[in-house]
């Protein structure tokens, strides 16, 4: 419980320091913030500094919020797991388009964590509209950027701050005194406002005169600038977000959000979708039988026409990866708007939902498959196995959806969130550089080729591999191996360059150390060998 104003010797009401500390909790909020993201990420690739700033946000978030933690919904701390799992990646892998997925999602994560564990959303995150939610939390801070610092400013000369001697009076000992913080205070807002004018002017200028342009950017304050306009908004943003969330808690701790599902008009006539569901899986059995006859049979099958058997795998994989989206709308659409007034229409709706879900899987068995054969065809590559993860992610909704079907309390929005987290952080920690270097490397010595110039487009996390394969055709016999020797080479040369450029403690990360020790124990590689 927060302790209340006291009374000083002469009798004069003194604001509790606690009370006085929280006019400068949220710039405070901000300012660390501010300083940790400029040391920690200007001018520098993100590393091991990732998972310490989300960690540091974290504790500063429980340092707000310390005498609320009672108040909390604890189970929405399980949302730490996934964004520290994720955050951990950029300290262990160097994948730049997962690095660049992450650096979108986990943000995404630490709205949902901060909405659902204050309980400051308006609808559950099983419900859809919780998007909503999670949209004004993100957007909000920019309506109130300018509350924490009125806060700040403000000083209440009413009797609950500052009072008068009880015999009153207007005496100079009696009168109320400005309080010295004011003027510093107000001091500091002018400054923050004039930064980003300054720093539009200073461009304007920078632009129209060349001269003044060569001198402005030599000046050694331009630097410290430019991290003082980092910090300042970076503060600004977060501490807008905090007080907006602070103040949200505030309206809605003994608020529950609405639990209540979307009541849907059930529109659609048993009988119809029954009648379509028929139709459509009598197809789809047709289609299984064919896929074990020649698909899943091997290449022991007489292939129709002239195809051969690895032509005919890798053909349709879209056309069917189509179908199986396509058949997953329908079960939701049918689960969600089919008339339920009738129990055996609907148990007969169920059974051939479940069918369809059945052949749904055929489907994927299929296109996965296809596109095994296509990679052993042609090589493996990110987006094939994107891909392919994308499936199987596909493959875990229809498996929520078919408890769904007959089990329709459960929340199937939670479902699918759960499992989309559970295979993209499966994806993040199968090392997909690694993955594509080995099975391509594999598949030139089974049959001959190789995308040298794809193997040089991966990211450290493949080094190891690609440097295993380098040693092993680098004094070759071969003509063709050698050739490649020299293009692996250079991309060695390359990656060497963008190491020495970048050896801050916070960009330190283990593929990154890893390709380090590789090459700076090859002598071809060591500084002053390079060509």
């Amino acid at each position: 419980m927060q302790k209340k104003d006291i009374k000083d010797e002469k009798g004069l009401l003194v604001k509790n320091s606690k009370s006085e500390f929280r006019r400068y909790i949220f710039l405070l909020f901000g300012l660390i913030i501010g300083a940790v993201f400029d040391v920690f990420f200007y001018n520098k690739t993100m590393g091991i500094t990732y998972p310490v700033f989300i960690i540091i946000i974290l504790l500063l978030f429980l340092g707000i919020f310390a005498s609320s933690l009672k108040k909390f919904n604890h189970w929405a701390w399980l949302f730490v797991l996934p964004i520290m799992l994720l955050s951990l990646t950029f300290f262990i892998f160097s994948n730049q388009i997962l690095r660049t997925l992450n650096y979108l999602l986990i943000p995404i994560l630490l709205m949902m964590f901060f909405s659902i564990v204050t309980k400051v959303n308006k609808y559950d995150w099983s419900d859809i509209r919780f998007v909503g939610d999670i949209v004004k939390r993100v957007f909000i801070p920019f309506r109130f950027i300018h509350r924490p610092f009125i806060e700040l400013s403000e000083q209440d000369f009413s009797d609950k701050d500052l009072s008068l001697n009880k015999t009153g009076g207007d005496t100079e000992n009696n009168y109320p005194k400005k309080p010295k913080g004011k003027t510093f205070t107000k001091v500091i807002l002018g400054l923050l406002i004039s930064i980003p004018l300054i720093a539009l002017i200073l461009w304007l200028l920078s632009s129209a005169d060349i001269v003044f342009k060569e001198y402005f950017v030599n000046i050694p304050a331009l630097k410290i600038f430019k991290h003082f306009l980092i910090i300042i908004v970076v503060a600004i943003y977060n501490a807008s977000f905090a007080w907006t969330l602070v103040k949200a808690f505030k309206e809605r701790k003994n608020y529950t959000p609405a639990s209540n599902k979307i009541n849907w008009k059930l529109f659609l006539d048993p009988v119809i979708l029954i009648t379509i569901l028929v139709l459509i899986n009598a197809i789809y059995l047709f289609f299984s039988f064919i896929q074990f006859k020649y698909l899943f049979g091997g290449a022991s099958f007489v292939m129709p026409s002239s195809f051969t058997y690895a032509e005919y795998a890798r053909r349709g994989f879209a056309e069917l990866a189509v179908v199986s989206i396509i058949n997953f709308a329908l079960l939701i659409f049918g689960i969600t708007f089919v008339k339920k007034d009738n129990k055996k229409f609907f148990v007969a709706v169920k059974s051939f939902l479940t069918i369809l879900v059945a052949s749904t899987f055929v489907i994927l068995a299929s296109a996965f498959y296809r596109m095994v054969v296509y990679e052993n065809a042609y090589g493996f590559t990110y987006l094939r196995i994107f891909v392919q993860a994308f499936m199987v992610m596909v493959f875990f909704f229809f498996i929520l959806s078919v408890i769904y079907i007959w089990y329709l309390k459960l929340s199937i929005i939670k479902s699918y969130i759960i499992a989309f987290l559970a295979v993209y952080i499966a994806l993040n920690f199968i090392n997909v550089d690694v993955l594509i270097a080995k099975n391509n490397i594999k598949r030139y010595f089974d049959t001959g080729k190789i995308d040298i110039s794809y193997l040089n487009e991966l990211s450290y996390d493949a080094i190891p591999q690609i440097y295993n394969f380098y040693n092993l055709v680098k004094n070759s016999e071969k003509l063709e191996e050698v050739k490649m020797a020299e293009q692996i080479k250079g991309y060695f040369e390359e990656k060497k360059f963008y190491l020495e450029r970048d050896k801050s403690w916070q960009s330190f990360n283990i593929s990154r150390h890893k390709a380090v020790v590789i090459l700076d124990n090859d002598s071809t590689f060591k500084d002053g060998n390079i060509k």
